[in-house]
């Protein structure tokens, strides 16, 4: 549908009776929103693949790092003067108490009960309305 096709001028909306500027009115509302939508599908559709292209860039980055980070350790463990497989193991030991110790204070800080005082806010609604109710 064409945009300019719908447009009027001014002297013929001057002609046009109260119900038939209405009906315009109404119209050209309906293509407005209709513009709209089109433009925020577009728009979406664009950020979409923006964030599509960003999220596998991320996901690529983050294993290499990974990949990295443990070419690191090894290096690290073979560094040490302890002799090749003891450098490794105790560097692998401190790592696996270091991270266990971040997992068990992580999995602490959880919150127990989610969303605490929307859940009373919504108990007391729920009471309200009850005794309202009855």
């Amino acid at each position: 549908m064409d945009l300019e096709s719908e447009r009027l001028e001014r002297s013929q909306l001057e002609s046009l009776s109260t119900a038939e500027l209405i009906r315009h009115a109404l119209d050209e509302s309906r293509l407005l929103v209709r513009a709209e939508l089109l433009h925020a599908k577009k728009e979406l559709r664009e950020e979409l693949k923006a964030a599509k292209t960003a999220g596998i860039l991320i996901g690529v980055g983050a294993v290499l790092s990974l990949m990295a980070l443990a070419c690191l350790f090894v290096a690290a463990g073979l560094a040490l003067p302890l002799g090749e497989p003891w450098d490794v193991l105790v560097m692998g030991v401190a790592l696996l108490a270091i991270s266990g110790l971040l997992l068990f204070l992580g999995v602490k800080r959880l919150p127990k009960k989610p969303l605490p005082h929307t859940q009373e806010r919504l108990k007391m609604d729920y009471q309200l309305t009850r005794e309202t109710l009855q």
